[in-house]
């Protein structure tokens, strides 16, 4: 029997499913949406690969929509696509009905209601983002998804929308947590708005953070990336979010010693006794912070990026851990201190952070030999280093970084030490500072250079420079960076002939 073979109207279903999943990849996602619905037989040919590209990262706010993340993990072939998960951090709140400034330019019966603004479902919405919150809901969301998410490595938290690109026309656009369009539907609030949508004091982020390291750890999955990234001005996630029981360490453990990249925004803020803020995000001064506990369980990281939110900048956090853990494998004694507590050698004999390959450090303050000596004890594995509103400390009794003209100034032996050990491919700092016993924080600038890539603030100064390059060429940077990097202070110049004036880094 002869079987005439099908014709298809459309001369596109002639061509061969690899060259059809091809053509598609050069439209738009709006287009690409277009031709899915024209029929099932094309729908079937790229199905794959609409899944893979657009359902392996996905973006949740918390709200009910949470429940969409649970009907992808039961979904037989999108619960495999999906490898990298992000909670937005966009709090609903009715005081965002109101107007900021109390303008009364809003509904003609509500003058202080914004226009447009619904606000008793904006109060349901936050109602009930509250409550997935307060009761743990959130928690048993996230856990009963992970149980059925095979290939989630990275869990991220971010408080604002994202741009991405890909290669497809068209596509650079703000992506937005999954639910943003709902709300701006039904409450008139938009979340896509340049304002980030979380307050200060406000322990949302704290709470969710916690929430999502437990679920990731009953449903035992082994992430490579944590990332929290938080855009709002000095807020991070405080010492409370990582604190960790310790009956229930050894369950946080399997999850944690898998991580190869931290990447987190903290809040290192001190309380005073009796603050009656609710629900402070700060830390009283005779406490550890937290944070150091969780570091104890990840010995395994490749890339770790703190940047340290709010008002204050401690002494010695980050870079006084990363010293003393320099200490300890030179079989010295260490004290530890109030803010990281005691420091002890690994019980299972690991190094921490042995293959660490990439570190960012940004707001923070160390005193010369702390900084030196965390940086060089990773000179086997550092391959990228950067620096972003780092202040060294000078000790009083240390005149060679200080009062004698003729000697560096801090940053400067610092970058000598650097080119003499580390093999470093990548460096960038920024924004810098020198402070002395004497005197206030002092602004680094830099002579200007052929080498690298230098940028600064409309006054003229540069204070940001970057250079990537093998380690023979950074070691030769990293030299002239030591004799091209200056402190600007008008009144120490007085004392020190080796300090500068803005005059005259103007004129050089």
């Amino acid at each position: 029997m002869h079987v005439t073979p099908k014709i298809y109207a459309s001369p596109l279903l002639w061509l061969p499913c690899e060259l059809l999943v091809h053509t598609a990849s050069y439209l738009s996602p709006d287009d690409l949406f277009r031709l899915r619905l024209t029929c099932r037989r094309v729908e079937t040919f790229l199905f794959a690969s609409f899944s893979e590209e657009f359902f392996s990262d996905r973006r949740f706010m918390v709200t009910e929509c949470l429940r969409c993340l649970l009907n992808i993990s039961k979904h037989p072939y999108l619960s495999k696509c999906l490898s990298k998960l992000t909670i937005g951090l966009d709090r609903l709140l009715s005081s965002d009905a109101l107007h900021s400034s109390g303008i009364r330019n809003g509904d003609g019966n509500h003058p202080h209601i914004r226009r447009g603004v619904d606000l008793f479902r904006l109060d349901e919405f936050a109602v009930e983002q509250n409550w997935l919150v307060s009761s743990g809901q959130v928690q048993l969301l996230l856990g009963e998804a992970l149980d059925n998410l095979p290939n989630v490595v990275e869990i991220s938290l971010r408080d604002g929308s994202e741009a991405r690109e890909s290669g497809r026309p068209g596509s650079r656009e703000l992506v937005a947590s999954y639910g943003t369009a709902v709300i701006y539907r039904q409450t008139g609030i938009d979340l896509l708005e340049d304002e980030v949508h979380i307050r200060s004091q406000d322990r949302f982020a704290d709470v969710v953070f916690s929430a999502a390291l437990l679920a990731v750890a009953r449903a035992g999955k082994q992430l490579k990336t944590i990332t929290v990234n938080m855009q709002k001005q000095n807020m991070g996630l405080s010492s409370s979010a990582f604190l960790l029981p310790k009956s229930y360490i050894e369950s946080f453990k399997p999850t944690l010693q898998t991580l190869h990249s931290l990447d987190l925004s903290v809040s290192f803020t001190h309380s005073a006794v009796g603050s009656p803020v609710n629900g402070s995000l700060g830390f009283l001064h005779w406490q550890h912070h937290h944070l150091f506990s969780l570091l104890e369980c990840t010995p395994n990281l490749v890339s770790l990026r703190i940047r340290s939110r709010g008002q204050s900048f401690l002494e010695d956090g980050i870079i006084g851990w990363l010293a003393c853990l320099a200490d300890l494998s030179n079989g010295k004694q260490v004290s530890g201190s109030r803010l990281h507590g005691p420091v002890k050698a690994s019980r299972d004999g690991i190094t921490r952070l042995r293959a660490l390959g990439e570190l960012e450090l940004g707001n923070m303050t160390a005193p010369t030999a702390s900084i030196s000596k965390a940086l060089l004890h990773f000179a086997g594995s550092l391959r990228r280093l950067y620096l972003h509103m780092v202040v060294v400390s000078v000790a009083r009794d240390d005149d060679e970084l200080d009062n004698n003209p003729r000697s560096s100034n801090a940053w400067t032996s610092i970058f000598r030490k650097m080119s003499e050990s580390l093999n470093l491919e990548e460096f960038r700092v920024c924004s810098l500072e020198h402070q002395t016993p004497t005197c206030a924080r002092h602004q680094v600038a830099f002579l200007k250079s052929k080498v690298g890539a230098q940028s600064g603030p409309r006054n003229g100064l540069l204070n940001a420079w970057s250079y990537a390059g093998g380690v023979s060429a950074m070691r030769s940077f990293l030299l002239e960076a030591a004799e091209k990097t200056l402190i600007i202070c008008t009144g120490c110049k007085r004392r020190n002939f080796g300090y500068r004036s803005f005059e005259d880094m103007v004129e050089e």
